[in-house]
């Protein structure tokens, strides 16, 4: 018979029984190679805890020294909780005590049930507000109207209203023959349009208004809100802000401006752009109109989801005679904050200002509060909706139709209407700035009572 190739080997048939025990106890592992490559391995051991054992000892929380840890670890924990408190406490107290608590007296609680004249006055001009704004200011009704209780204020294309022709040739808008030009000057009263090479000039291609208080309402120190939905349209540029009444310190900006809120109508696209999504607040003041340090005083908040032109909200000005603040929705989300904490003066570092070899000089110099001037007069409101313009406000980029240094920047705007015109909505209420209420109070005087 065969030999069987699967067959044990003689070898492991004559194993020895104490090798067989060996190779039977959990102590050893066998290698594929024999019994010369088997190795010894520790024996698992439970970590299971012995209910009994436990019992038995005594826990250590139980035993002096873990008693008094325990005591320690207490006492910390409540000590940390009553030093939390009392710093969340302090804080409050100190956020209380740096809001003005102020008493206010009523002076305009404006619902819009008409477009009251008495109290709004239109600003009626062609000269650009020394902004070099595109848009001619107007009374006209498509301009301004008040409809539901809201106040529109729209822009609308001057070739509405004289044709496309006449905006760039032989055309002449002269305020004054008429009697409706609330400027000071020639320029914010007459224009033509002209195309001669040489010699350009358009009619303001863009109409729109400027509603103002100043010769009804006006508050020196107090508050301000305001509720309104911004515009939609690229280069539209509203602005609910305020200018002082006698102007005490010489022109702008020596007298100041304030700025609660200003945005712009273009539309967003990437996240860091601050169009629609944003609003400014700012400070302007100076001794000259090329020393305005704008720039020390403004802020801007930028939101990402819901935009300005999307939804109304309520804008508000806390003024006193150590500070002035700005917020939106309500006095806990701030925009911009200054407090008066030294003159403006020094604030703008005017002391090695020149003109033509020429120091300034101080205009806040005898101030009555020399660290609020020129923010210490009387300010009345402004309401009103611009476009484009050459002041910087809108930067030159390359998607821009003009450049503020250009030779005829608003005939290159109106050239290049193709280019913007598809952004304004045809509903002048989308087109427009809504104003739903206006309400302004001053700071009573002492001992004064009067309607809250």
């Amino acid at each position: 018979m065969a030999n069987n190739p699967f067959a044990s080997p003689e070898a492991s048939i004559h194993a020895s029984p104490s090798m067989q025990s060996i190779q039977n106890t959990p102590y050893m592992v066998s290698s594929p190679s024999g019994l010369s490559q088997r190795r010894w391995v520790k024996a698992f051991k439970s970590r299971k805890v012995n209910i009994d054992d436990m019992q038995a000892r005594t826990p250590y929380y139980e035993t002096p020294k873990g008693r008094s840890e325990h005591r320690w670890a207490h006492w910390l924990f409540v000590a940390g909780v009553l030093v939390g408190v009392a710093g969340a406490a302090g804080l409050f107290v100190r956020m209380w005590f740096s809001i003005p608590h102020h008493k206010y007296c009523l002076v305009m609680n404006e619902q819009f049930d008409s477009l009251d004249t008495s109290i709004w006055q239109h600003e009626v001009q062609v000269g650009g507000f020394g902004n070099g704004e595109f848009e001619w200011t107007t009374s006209n009704p498509e301009n301004s109207f008040v409809e539901d209780g809201k106040l529109y204020i729209v822009p609308t294309l001057t070739s509405d209203k004289i044709g496309v022709n006449a905006v760039t040739n032989g055309y002449v808008v002269n305020l004054t023959r008429d009697g409706t030009c609330t400027g000071t000057t020639a320029k914010d009263c007459v224009i033509f349009s002209n195309n001669t090479v040489g010699n350009i000039s358009v009619i303001p291609p863009i109409q729109s208004a400027r509603l103002t208080t100043q010769l009804s309402k006006s508050i020196r120190f107090g508050r301000v809100e305001v509720k309104a939905k911004m515009p939609t349209g690229d280069w539209i540029w509203p602005a609910i802000w305020m200018m002082p009444r006698d102007s005490v310190y010489g022109s702008w900006p020596a007298s100041g401006e304030i700025d609660i809120v200003e945005s712009k109508g273009n539309q967003v696209t990437h996240v860091k752009q601050q169009n629609r999504n944003s609003i400014r607040s700012s400070l302007h003041w100076g001794p000259a109109t090329g020393l305005d340090r704008y720039s020390k005083t403004t802020d801007v908040v930028s939101q990402s989801r819901t935009y300005y032109n999307e939804e109304s909200n309520v804008f508000g000005l806390e003024w006193d005679s150590k500070g002035i603040s700005t917020w939106k929705g309500s006095r806990a989300r701030g925009v911009f904050g200054q407090y008066f904490t030294m003159p403006f003066w020094q604030r703008g570092d005017f002391g090695s200002a020149t003109d033509n070899g020429a120091t300034y000089t101080n205009p806040w110099a005898n101030a009555t509060y020399p660290n609020a001037a020129p923010f210490d007069q009387d300010f009345f409101l402004i309401l009103n909706v611009a476009v484009g313009g050459t002041n910087g406000y809108f930067e030159d980029s390359a998607d821009k139709p003009w450049s503020n240094s250009g030779l005829h920047p608003a005939n290159d705007f109106w050239a290049q209407r193709g280019l913007w015109e598809p952004t304004w909505p045809t509903d002048p209420k989308e087109r427009g700035m809504v104003v739903d209420y206006v309400k302004m109070w001053r700071i009573a005087e002492p001992g004064e009572v009067c309607e809250a």
